[in-house]
């Protein structure tokens, strides 16, 4: 297989893929690192259980995407402004930043507690996308809400017990979590002018 045709296949298949990846580094941290430090646990853990949330949006039920460009941008359900090529690197973004945030943890805890406010922020967002393409349970809301903002409300609280976080609603990991998730508009932005730039091209 070249490497064109490798990364044509990631491409497509890169979900299903990391729930193998994601099911492996979940059994690590299960074995080798929660007998050691649980809160060390429930910080890298956000990696494996962010895959559960991408296998919610692109694999069952899936459409994430499609739902994204059909009814929040008003485009092409298949190649609108989300392509394959913006699904792929903007998740590939989260599984290095998810797990460098959780290595780091390892000898500062604080350089991951900003994940807990960072999942329950993005909850959010899957609220409001649904509100305004008005498909309330859309494509990764069910894991967001059931999984990302009880495991997120853990961890702040177990944040508290290592003094960590001293005000759970007033600090500047909450901070970082929200402006993480602000920078979702400009990625639209971004992806906005390279949807404009490849229907010019094409027509």
């Amino acid at each position: 297989m070249t490497l064109k045709a490798y990364y044509q296949w990631f491409q497509e298949n890169w979900a299903k893929a990391g729930v193998v990846l994601g099911i492996f580094v979940a059994v690590y941290l299960v074995v080798i690192v929660l007998p050691q430090n649980l809160l060390l646990f429930v910080l890298m853990m956000y990696f494996p259980l962010y895959i559960l949330h991408e296998a919610d949006e692109y694999i069952f039920p899936g459409g994430f995407a499609q739902f994204v460009n059909r009814d929040i941008y008003k485009t092409d359900p298949q190649n609108g402004l989300v392509d394959p090529a913006a699904i792929l690197w903007i998740n590939m973004l989260v599984w290095f930043f998810l797990p460098l945030s959780g290595f780091q943890a390892i000898t500062d805890l604080t350089q991951a507690a900003f994940l807990p406010y960072f999942v329950i922020f993005q909850a959010v967002v899957h609220l409001v996308i649904g509100i305004v393409g008005k498909r309330f349970f859309n494509p990764g809301m069910l894991t967001a809400w059931l999984v990302h903002v009880p495991w997120g409300i853990w961890t702040i609280l177990l944040l508290m017990r290592a003094g960590v976080i001293v005000h759970p609603y007033w600090n500047s990991y909450l901070r970082d979590g929200l402006l993480i998730n602000l920078a979702l508009p400009v990625a639209g932005l971004i992806l906005w002018i390279r949807y404009k730039r490849r229907q010019r091209r094409a027509g």
